[in-house]
């Protein structure tokens, strides 16, 4: 089956390496390493028309921002799974310091990120929604409860 995978989560809450591990053999969709919209939507389009499964690698902290994955993709047939990753912002912080070069990013941006971020629900039109969490470079995933 076709999927669309949404992570949602601050800078540094492990969500690349989340997608190395589990899901390498999807399309990587990330605008750290495509640097413009233009070029997300080109990669994005060429996923439904070759019917390629994908993960959207970004923060996606708000229903909008999510939003402009979630509806194409079941316009376009596609299961849409979300990955919320749980972080403080300091644990962020703390990953973050051990990064180095352009993978580094201003703390201020993940605070920023961490202030505008709206937890993730089934109305958005995720088909499963998971929470994730990160400890010594292990992930524990766990199903979505919505109160």
């Amino acid at each position: 089956m076709k999927t669309a995978i949404v992570f949602i989560g601050i800078q540094a809450s492990g969500k690349s390496t989340f997608y190395r591990r589990y899901f390498r053999d999807y399309v990587h969709i990330n605008l750290d390493t495509l640097h413009t919209r233009n070029k997300e939507n080109l990669l994005l389009q060429k996923c439904f028309d070759e019917g390629s499964s994908f993960a959207i690698d970004n923060t996606n902290p708000t229903p909008e921002e999510r939003a402009r994955y979630i509806a194409p993709a079941k316009e376009n047939g596609y299961k849409v799974i979300g990955y919320y990753f749980q972080s403080s912002v300091s644990e962020s912080i703390k990953r973050n310091d051990s990064r180095e070069g352009k993978e580094k990013i201003p703390t201020a941006a993940i605070a920023a990120t961490h202030k505008k971020l709206v937890l993730p629900c089934y109305a958005e039109g995720f088909d499963e929604l998971y929470y994730v969490k990160t400890a010594d470079g292990d992930f524990s995933i766990e199903e979505w409860k919505e109160d």
